[in-house]
């Protein structure tokens, strides 16, 4: 029992050390300058009492989805595996890129209900003609429209906590 107690003690011990060399480096402490400059584009009045309210796909693409596919639409791998948009020959046709921002897949959340026609145009003309891509931006409210499920699935629900 002794052993048990000396055995956890040194485990905690070991866990909040290792946690305060975390905070204390430099390095983890100071963002990085794209960090900083999408979390300043976020605490911009782009957010009203409807929600949020900005049109512009580049501002959107840097708000939203920048995050994890990088703000140079390359993606990553880390803690997931976040698919470059730049050079992405699904983006040719604006289709695919509206039905998985409006209904997410994978670990890609489904920004439909946060985002409205407008802005989904927004976005996905902006990731099929920048980042890298010369595609000519094709998407239309109606078809973002038509990519909205009949019955979307309840944001609040356990599924998605």
């Amino acid at each position: 029992m002794k052993s048990i107690l000396l055995t956890t003690a040194a485990a905690l011990g070991f866990s909040a050390l290792a946690a305060q060399a975390q905070m204390t480096d430099p390095e983890e402490t100071t963002p990085r300058r794209a960090e900083t400059a999408m979390s300043m584009r976020a605490d911009r009045a782009d957010f009203g009492g409807d929600g949020y309210t900005s049109t512009d796909g580049e501002v959107l693409y840097g708000t939203l989805c920048a995050g994890c596919h990088m703000p140079d639409g390359r993606g990553a791998v880390g803690a997931g595996f976040y698919p470059a948009l730049a050079g992405n020959e699904n983006l040719e046709y604006s289709g695919y890129a509206i039905y998985i921002i409006v209904n997410g897949q994978g670990g890609m959340p489904s920004l439909g209900h946060f985002l409205d026609d407008e802005q989904v145009v927004a976005v996905t003309s902006y990731i099929q003609s920048e980042l890298g891509n010369g595609y000519e931006p094709d998407a239309t409210v109606e078809a973002v429209a038509d990519s909205r499920p009949v019955d979307p699935a309840d944001q609040n629900t356990k599924e998605h906590e």
